[in-house]
């Protein structure tokens, strides 16, 4: 039974959404993912030697807002584990195995481990997800995955071969993020080949002794420019963004972490 009484501190819808978007933001920028600070095959697999450098010396990324994209992302992710899990309890199937922790290799002699999103034990297809935009999947269906995208396929690959199972291909589905329909995304495969992960370990151990050795900006310095492929691009105080329209346009194509 209502009292008929209201109180003068929120008493107006504009209240209450202000109120909901400050617990949706404490949310994301306390999210475990958001805070995360170990290096794993999505960082370490990243195409900008510049990129690479920074995250390895451990430097803060220039804030830009809630990290929005990044939460959509995870979001659909969570979403996807709990679709295959759903999918095997109700057929009784083995055959998928989602999120599985895999360690890929290692970095300055401790083991690098991630969490990848399928396991096809069926095809020995190592499955990733990728929500993306318009422009990404416009660049996979000219071109194929990028050099971020493989490496990152290729140590999760690594990562469940070393667990003992048969890896035959790596996969990544480019899922729509602002699409109406499932069928606007494209799916990219190939066979699976570790030297491209042991490559991109190799890389990341180098630029990583020279940190350690000679400091990260010694090591910046030898570094070309950025890419401006990568999302992380333009998040390095220390280093200017990337300036031409092209640049900032591939960096804001919607590329998300997972």
């Amino acid at each position: 039974m209502s009292t008929g009484m209201t109180t003068a501190l929120y008493d107006t819808g504009s209240d209450a959404i202000r109120d909901l978007l400050g617990i949706i933001e404490y949310s994301v920028n306390n999210d475990a993912r958001t805070l995360q600070t170990d290096l794993g095959p999505s960082e370490l697999g990243v195409g900008c030697d510049r990129c690479l450098v920074h995250l390895l010396a451990g430097h803060l990324k220039r804030e830009n807002g809630l990290p929005w994209l990044p939460t959509i992302g995870n979001a659909v992710h969570d979403w996807l584990e709990v679709a295959v899990l759903q999918h095997l309890m109700r057929t009784g199937s083995d055959r998928y195995l989602p999120e599985g922790k895999v360690a890929v290799g290692q970095l300055r002699g401790r083991d690098v481990t991630g969490h990848s999103d399928v396991f096809d034990t069926h095809t020995g297809t190592v499955v990733d997800w990728k929500i993306v935009g318009a422009t990404t999947l416009k660049k996979v269906r000219a071109g194929g995955a990028s050099i971020t995208y493989r490496r990152q396929a290729h140590m999760y690959g690594r990562g469940w071969a070393a667990a003992g199972y048969d890896v035959r291909e790596v996969a990544i589905a480019f899922l729509p993020r602002n699409a109406m329909t499932l069928r606007d995304g494209k799916a990219w495969t190939e066979p699976y080949d570790e030297q491209v992960a042991l490559d991109a370990l190799a890389r990341a151990n180098a630029l990583a002794a020279g940190v350690d050795t000679f400091g990260a900006d010694a090591v910046l310095a030898a570094c070309p420019p950025h890419t401006g492929l990568e999302f992380t691009c333009a998040v390095w105080p220390s280093d200017p963004a990337p300036t031409t329209d092209a640049a900032i346009a591939r960096q804001t194509a919607g590329l998300i972490p997972a």
